[in-house]
Protein backbone atom coordinates (compact mmCIF):
# COMPACT_ATOMS: atom_id res chain seq x y z
CA UNK A 1 0.00 0.00 0.00
CA UNK A 2 1.22 3.44 -0.65
CA UNK A 3 1.85 6.03 1.67
CA UNK A 4 -0.27 9.01 1.82
CA UNK A 5 1.73 12.06 2.15
CA UNK A 6 1.11 13.87 4.86
CA UNK A 7 2.63 17.31 4.59
CA UNK A 8 3.80 20.35 6.81
CA UNK A 9 3.35 23.45 6.33
CA UNK A 10 5.81 25.97 6.50
CA UNK A 11 4.11 29.58 5.47
CA UNK A 12 3.14 30.98 2.80
CA UNK A 13 4.33 34.63 1.01
CA UNK A 14 4.20 36.81 3.90
CA UNK A 15 2.97 39.90 1.15
CA UNK A 16 -0.13 37.78 0.05
CA UNK A 17 -2.48 38.01 3.02
CA UNK A 18 -5.79 36.93 0.29
CA UNK A 19 -6.06 32.79 -0.29
CA UNK A 20 -3.74 32.86 -3.43
CA UNK A 21 -0.22 31.88 -2.17
CA UNK A 22 3.26 30.92 -2.72
CA UNK A 23 3.53 28.28 -0.24
CA UNK A 24 6.34 26.17 1.39
CA UNK A 25 5.58 22.73 2.83
CA UNK A 26 7.83 19.58 3.95
CA UNK A 27 6.82 15.97 4.30
CA UNK A 28 8.28 15.26 7.59
CA UNK A 29 8.94 11.55 6.77
CA UNK A 30 11.68 12.57 3.98
CA UNK A 31 12.26 15.82 4.58
CA UNK A 32 12.13 16.43 1.00
CA UNK A 33 10.53 20.10 0.21
CA UNK A 34 7.18 20.69 -1.86
CA UNK A 35 7.11 24.71 -3.27
CA UNK A 36 3.74 26.08 -4.52
CA UNK A 37 4.61 28.90 -6.79
CA UNK A 38 3.46 30.41 -10.13
CA UNK A 39 4.98 28.20 -12.60
CA UNK A 40 7.46 29.74 -14.85
CA UNK A 41 6.66 29.69 -18.94
CA UNK A 42 8.52 32.53 -19.91
CA UNK A 43 11.04 30.78 -22.97
CA UNK A 44 13.80 32.78 -21.92
CA UNK A 45 14.18 31.89 -18.31
CA UNK A 46 13.31 28.42 -19.10
CA UNK A 47 16.07 28.41 -21.74
CA UNK A 48 18.70 29.93 -19.14
CA UNK A 49 17.85 27.58 -16.51
CA UNK A 50 18.04 24.46 -19.06
CA UNK A 51 21.59 25.26 -19.87
CA UNK A 52 22.67 24.35 -16.45
CA UNK A 53 20.13 21.72 -15.65
CA UNK A 54 18.00 19.99 -17.69
CA UNK A 55 14.29 20.45 -17.12
CA UNK A 56 12.75 17.12 -17.71
CA UNK A 57 9.27 16.59 -19.42
CA UNK A 58 8.52 15.31 -15.82
CA UNK A 59 9.67 18.56 -14.23
CA UNK A 60 8.23 22.44 -14.21
CA UNK A 61 9.61 25.50 -12.61
CA UNK A 62 8.28 27.34 -9.90
CA UNK A 63 9.12 30.83 -8.94
CA UNK A 64 8.46 31.78 -5.42
CA UNK A 65 9.32 35.65 -4.20
CA UNK A 66 12.45 36.68 -2.95
CA UNK A 67 10.24 37.45 0.58
CA UNK A 68 9.71 34.06 1.10
CA UNK A 69 13.58 33.47 1.63
CA UNK A 70 13.16 33.26 5.82
CA UNK A 71 10.39 30.63 4.83
CA UNK A 72 12.70 28.67 2.49
CA UNK A 73 15.62 28.79 5.30
CA UNK A 74 12.65 27.52 7.98
CA UNK A 75 12.15 24.53 5.98
CA UNK A 76 15.77 23.93 5.29
CA UNK A 77 17.03 24.15 8.62
CA UNK A 78 13.69 22.42 10.25
CA UNK A 79 12.98 25.22 12.47
CA UNK A 80 9.46 25.62 11.34
CA UNK A 81 6.51 25.01 13.79
CA UNK A 82 4.90 21.48 13.53
CA UNK A 83 1.37 20.65 12.74
CA UNK A 84 1.19 24.38 11.94
CA UNK A 85 -1.90 25.48 10.05
CA UNK A 86 -2.66 28.19 7.89
CA UNK A 87 -6.46 27.71 8.43
CA UNK A 88 -7.61 26.26 11.87
CA UNK A 89 -10.14 23.74 11.80
CA UNK A 90 -13.22 25.02 10.49
CA UNK A 91 -11.92 28.71 9.27
CA UNK A 92 -11.12 27.46 5.83
CA UNK A 93 -12.10 29.72 2.62
CA UNK A 94 -13.16 26.35 0.18
CA UNK A 95 -14.33 24.12 3.18
CA UNK A 96 -14.69 21.13 0.37
CA UNK A 97 -11.27 21.65 -0.44
CA UNK A 98 -9.39 21.01 2.85
CA UNK A 99 -8.61 17.20 2.34
CA UNK A 100 -6.13 18.13 5.86
CA UNK A 101 -8.58 17.93 8.04
CA UNK A 102 -10.47 15.13 6.81
CA UNK A 103 -7.58 12.87 6.89
CA UNK A 104 -6.75 14.28 10.20
CA UNK A 105 -10.02 13.14 11.61
CA UNK A 106 -10.27 9.88 9.70
CA UNK A 107 -6.57 9.17 10.75
CA UNK A 108 -5.92 7.72 8.19
CA UNK A 109 -2.40 7.24 7.65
Amino acid sequence: MERKPRLEFVGVDPNNATDDCPSVFVDPETGDFYFQGDLVTDPDILAWINSDSRIKDTEAVVKLPAAMAQIIMEAARGSYERGKRRFAEGQHPRPDEDIRTRLEKADIR
